[in-house]
């Protein structure tokens, strides 16, 4: 993807992603990968460019024990595709998991125990590592 494609992706996701929700996931991060183990005969370098918010998963539990849940609904509204999770009460944390274009860095957070319902607002006309760009989270 091309970079002015890029920043207008990151305009578009930084303007409209709710600042009432309890997820707030960053819409960049900078992060500092290495290699584990050098490669002969090759340098290493950064381009330095941030990280891009690509997706986000909620997990019934912590995201280590791997139980992401599926939406309970999908459907489209005026062209834009919507995913919505409804949380029963379980005793068990809902966690929610941002996932960032380029990198293995995950960040996480435990959501309220007062939220009930996620719903993610995405824009297939735009994508960030072959996922629909997530343009608004709403969770109450």
């Amino acid at each position: 993807m091309p970079l002015s494609y890029c920043l207008i992706a990151l305009a578009i996701a930084a303007s409209t992603l709710s600042a009432a929700d309890s997820v707030n996931c960053p819409p960049t991060i900078a992060v500092k990968q290495q290699l584990a183990a050098p490669v002969p005969g090759w340098s290493v370098t950064s381009d330095g460019t941030p990280h891009q918010l690509a997706g986000l998963t909620f997990f019934d539990g912590k995201p280590e024990d791997k139980a992401s849940l599926a939406p309970d609904k999908q459907v489209v509204i005026k062209g834009k595709s919507v995913a919505s999770w409804m949380f029963v009460v379980s005793g068990r944390p809902i966690w929610a998991a941002c996932q960032y274009a380029g990198t293995n860095v995950v960040l996480t957070r435990e959501l309220p125990r007062s939220t009930r319902t996620c719903s993610i607002t995405y824009n297939a006309g735009i994508t960030i590592a072959g996922l629909p760009l997530i343009e608004k989270v709403d969770c109450k």
